[in-house]
């Protein structure tokens, strides 16, 4: 999930839609939630009002994110109660008030992302050592040689 500052200060839900990236503007969109979801329109109207910071919103994450997942879910252009336009009609901008603000916050749950319980996977990404799977073995070809084949006899074992 990736929200964005956008116009000023308004906070925006970026998403992916077959014409292209899209933001929706998530406190002038509430009203597409209030009939289903009056929780969740209250907790981001709550958080987000004013232009507010993202803070409240990552502190209060496991209940904004629902509302936040819901107007995810219901994004098309042709929606009514849902203001949405094109990534390339806003222009992505910090607070007025703080020029060195965070401009985009991407959001990834931990149970988006797989747990190795070993921790090789983080290692060999950081080390770049390849994994047995990522070793392919093309083709095995034999060698054989008249003149130099060796052979090798081994006592069995109990004899």
């Amino acid at each position: 999930m990736k929200l964005v500052r956008f116009d000023g200060g308004k906070t925006g839900l970026m998403v992916q839609l077959a014409s292209g990236p899209h933001v929706i503007d998530v406190i002038g969109s509430l009203g597409v939630l209030s009939p289903d979801d009056p929780i969740s329109q209250g907790i981001l109207n709550g958080i987000l009002k004013d232009k507010g910071s993202w803070a409240p919103l990552i502190e209060h994450w496991e209940q904004a994110r629902i509302g936040l997942r819901r107007l995810a879910s219901l994004a098309n252009p042709d929606r009514p109660h849902l203001v949405i336009c094109r990534a390339d009609e806003v222009s992505l901008a910090p607070l007025l008030r703080n020029q060195r603000g965070i401009v985009t916050l991407d959001i990834t749950e931990s149970s988006e992302v797989a747990q190795d319980p070993t921790g090789r996977e983080a290692m060999e990404r950081q080390f770049g050592v390849p994994s047995p799977a990522d070793t392919q073995v093309t083709s095995i070809i034999p060698f054989r040689d008249k003149i130099r084949s060796v052979g090798i006899s081994l006592p069995l074992q109990g004899s």
